[in-house]
């Protein structure tokens, strides 16, 4: 996961990529902020200084700087990306007042996937723009983010709006790009169930998605096998039996004593290094019969001080005093479980 403290301005994001690389990451998940791209509905609304920012997509203007910066990282260092499209713009937005409102119209959102797409997608004008670049089109298209949490997703009920929001996508991602894949959002906790609802809510096992995500949090490699399981057996039993499964979020935080002290998988740097080779040793021995294509670590760099959130302990990496990114001992982990799941 490429987020966090390696959004902060002056980040090195080649060289942070080239370190990545060499640690065995093949693909990243890349939080796509929809209201950072397209904050107006019209140029009349941008102030005039700004205006060089934006260029003309479709009537919208868009800012496609903060994305071409970690896309052209990805390239160079020859590192697939998953984009988490998330969040709707206050003009787009079903109430501008909630951070993750979902859009009023998903077709709206379908027309910024389509937007990407013609930036960054097989032909699109970024490739053109950047002819030294090695060509990684964007083709993985991650619809939202744990939208059975009304944090993330602030509609009741929650699932047949998400249904349609990702039947939207789904035409929308296809009609631009025939071969890219459409992921749903990572569920959490009780996914299994969460899934069961979806179906009942009128998603199907075609013409939705290409994968489905799973954010199985939980105290143990095994316990987190289980859930995966559990989602696989929903799957199959509602016309997705080919369907693969995507995490897309996983990790066992280091900030015991620091943060979130009673959940009981906050841990210690030496624990969180111990989970990553557990986990993915147990997701390489399951892969073939949960048809379990992606596993995620959430997340690359964090920031592991000063605050009470768990997840801000979560990183391989972690920001030094002098600002600089240190590794912590769950890298050396995961560079030894790659290689030896990838040899």
């Amino acid at each position: 996961m490429a987020n966090g403290p390696l959004d902060a301005p002056g980040v090195d994001l080649a060289k942070e990529g080239a370190v990545m690389r060499a640690s065995g990451v093949g693909t990243i998940r890349l939080p796509v902020q929809w209201p950072l791209l397209q904050p107006y509905a019209s140029f009349e609304q941008i102030p005039a200084s700004a205006h060089r920012y934006f260029t003309n997509v479709g009537g919208i203007p868009t800012d496609f700087s903060t994305t071409d910066a970690h896309i052209a990282a990805a390239a160079r260092n020859r590192i697939e990306v998953t984009a988490l499209v998330l969040r709707a713009p206050a003009w787009a937005a079903l109430d501008p007042s909630e951070t993750f409102s979902p859009p009023r119209d998903p077709a709206i959102y379908g027309r910024f996937l389509k937007s990407l797409i013609g930036r960054y997608g097989v032909k699109g004008s970024f490739w053109a723009a950047n002819p030294s670049l090695p060509k990684r089109p964007l083709r993985n298209f991650q619809i939202w983010n744990e939208p059975s949490l009304s944090r993330y997703f602030p509609v009741k009920p929650w699932a047949p709006a998400y249904a349609k929001l990702l039947r939207a996508s789904y035409r929308a991602v296809k009609a631009a790009d025939p071969g890219a894949k459409v992921i749903t959002a990572g569920l959490p906790n009780f996914s299994w169930r969460d899934y069961t609802t979806l179906f009942k809510a009128g998603m199907k096992g075609r013409g939705y998605f290409d994968a489905v995500a799973v954010h199985p949090f939980t105290g143990t490699a095994e316990g987190s096998v289980k859930i995966l399981r559990f989602v696989r057996a929903v799957l199959d039993a509602n016309g997705a039996r080919n369907a693969p499964l995507w995490v897309t979020e996983i990790s066992w935080p280091s900030g015991r004593g620091k943060a979130d002290a009673n959940q009981s998988w906050v841990t210690t740097e030496a624990g969180e290094a111990k989970k990553v080779s557990e986990v993915y040793r147990a997701y390489g021995k399951s892969a073939g019969r949960l048809k379990l294509a992606r596993a995620y670590w959430y997340n690359w760099v964090s920031s592991d001080s000063g605050n009470q959130d768990a997840f801000e302990y979560a990183g391989l990496r972690r920001v030094a005093a002098d600002g600089s990114f240190v590794d912590k001992p769950a890298l050396a982990a995961y560079r030894s479980v790659a290689r030896e799941l990838t040899r």
